[in-house]
């Protein structure tokens, strides 16, 4: 079998948020047709411990440390040069020395890796074709944060976005191919190209099947993601200022739930709201979208496609989200989600599907079918499968197995 090394921005393990799951999934959906080589950039002594995990889908695993006082430096100097701070950031020559070294012993066919900032990575290491996954268009996030922020930081988030947009383009000047998550985030990247290629997100959904219903009496509204993202945090304290009131008002038995990872200041003091509990990091978030009546994911900044309505979707809730939040997903509005914009139209829309079970049942059999039907990850990532089957041909799929050989760890500190 030829041989792929996989980049990654982050251990891609556990699957515990987006960016994570998209990268194993991705790993899984390769690791019949190639040799796996996994590197990654490891965010803490956790994430080396959970690349272990890795191994049942790769031969060899290599990870380096990021982030922490050196990271946050090396990215303000590659801010001030005029490179983004994420380049920075993962500039990492001990890596680079490591990849070559496994080069001239045995050449890579192909290099896959995920987010612009491992750019300069993928283009040191010698390998036969380079496949670039930018994901979402990052710079169009950053541009969108400079337009709603107040100096100094709509200065650092302009900064940042012509940083990574200037990353973004070389990506289409120098790999074989460009990954984007959907054709609206092609767009963003100005005129077709012939060399970027769509892979959508999707969701397991034998994991995220439909569980016993495990609602009370009392209903509940449930929100689920990383509470650290921007958009995740401004979303929900946007909820709870704007529409949370009046509903809570009408049904004081009501309650919102926020569940995810490092939930920021301002989305920890909404526990002091009557009827709203922030709940923090669970090691499995099926439980409570069991639990809840429905789904909410109120983000009015946003890109590519939500996980977290997937996922919400496959577990069998009724969804109500921004049409933000619903731009990268092709779902039914009003048979299979809900949107809403205004407040008035999210109190309207939440209080109908609590007040008609009926109507909330027809939804979430739908919406779970069309997940099912659309949004599996092996019909997501088929397009960048045949991408590189295409790029370094592969022979015919073996069942993965579990590799002998362990984890390589870089012991060096990032140059």
């Amino acid at each position: 079998m030829k041989r792929l090394l996989f980049i990654a921005h982050r251990v891609p393990y556990p699957p515990d948020k987006g960016e994570r799951v998209r990268a194993l999934e991705q790993i899984k959906a390769l690791s019949p047709y190639y040799r796996l080589t996994v590197a990654a950039f490891a965010h803490g002594a956790g994430d080396c411990d959970s690349a272990a995990a890795l191994r049942q889908w790769a031969e060899k695993v290599v990870t380096v440390p990021a982030g922490g006082w050196g990271g946050m430096i090396r990215g303000a100097v590659s801010m001030l040069a005029g490179r983004s701070v994420g380049e920075g950031v993962f500039r990492a020559k001990n890596l680079l020395d490591l990849l070559r070294e496994e080069s001239r012993q045995e050449p890579f066919d192909l290099v896959v890796a995920i987010s612009s900032t491992t750019l300069p990575v993928v283009l040191g290491v010698p390998a036969g074709a380079r496949v670039m996954d930018l994901v979402d268009v990052d710079s169009a996030k950053w541009y969108q944060y400079a337009a709603n922020s107040t100096w100094p930081m709509r200065w650092v988030y302009r900064r940042e976005a012509e940083g990574i947009r200037r990353l973004e383009r070389l990506a289409i000047k120098r790999c074989d191919a460009v990954v984007v998550i959907s054709s609206a985030e092609a767009a963003e990247l100005g005129p077709a190209a012939d060399n970027v290629v769509i892979a959508g997100n999707g969701v397991d959904g034998e994991y995220f099947k439909p569980a016993p219903n495990l609602a009370s009496a009392a209903p509940s509204i449930v929100f689920t993601g990383t509470m650290s993202y921007r958009p995740n945090a401004e979303g929900v304290c946007w909820f709870v200022r704007e529409v949370w009131p009046e509903l809570r008002k009408q049904s004081p038995q009501l309650t919102f739930v926020i569940v995810g990872r490092d939930p920021t200041r301002s989305v920890l003091r909404l526990a002091r709201i009557d009827g709203v509990e922030v709940i923090g990091a669970v090691p499995d978030v099926r439980p409570y979208l069991a639990a809840a009546s429905l789904a909410v994911a109120p983000l009015h900044m946003a890109r590519g496609v939500q996980n977290k309505i997937l996922e919400a979707m496959a577990a069998g809730r009724a969804v109500v989200a921004s049409p933000e939040a619903l731009a990268g997903l092709e779902v039914a509005q009003g048979s299979e989600v809900l949107s809403a914009r205004m407040p008035r139209e999210w109190q309207d829309r939440i209080r109908f599907l609590l007040a008609d079970p009926a109507a909330r049942s027809r939804i979430e059999q739908a919406a779970r079918a069309r997940v099912v039907r659309d949004y599996v990850w092996s019909a997501r990532l088929a397009p960048l499968v045949a991408l590189c089957r295409r790029l370094a041909p592969s022979q015919d799929a073996t069942p993965p197995v579990s590799r002998a050989e362990g984890t390589k760890q870089g012991k060096l500190p990032i140059a």
